[in-house]
């Protein structure tokens, strides 16, 4: 059974008119010749079919993380192990599943150094 992860943030439900549903696959390579990236925020990217249209990954600019769409995954049983940006969910929709629920400032905590840490390695990088 694999982890999936729900986002609520506003890129989010801007992105999909309701939460992004995704599995962690860090390190993972996608590519394609319809793989379209795009800069969807001052930190990250996210990637879709040029053909289709379909919603493939979101990921920081820098580091290993990556998360992929779970609707990708069509014969792996999932289960809905945490929601993120909870706090920023819109109230006409809700999942049962018990998952673990973590806020903005929670999620801005977590991220937040890691994100810094990594300019500023880029930045001296630069600076060579």
């Amino acid at each position: 059974m694999c982890d999936v992860g729900v986002c609520h943030c506003a890129s989010c439900l801007r992105w999909n008119s309701g939460p992004w549903m995704s599995l962690q696959a860090p390190g993972a390579t996608v590519s394609g010749d319809a793989l379209v990236v795009y800069r969807s925020s001052a930190f990250a990217e996210r990637g879709f079919c040029g053909r289709c249209g379909t919603h493939i990954f979101h990921r920081p600019q820098d580091g290993p993380e990556i998360a992929v769409s779970a609707g990708l995954f069509q014969h792996v049983e999932l289960h809905i192990a945490r929601e993120i940006f909870f706090d920023a969910k819109p109230p006409f929709y809700r999942f049962v599943a018990d998952s673990e629920k973590r806020s903005s400032a929670s999620m801005a905590r977590e991220w937040l150094p890691r994100l810094l840490i990594r300019r500023m390695r880029r930045w001296l990088r630069r600076l060579r």
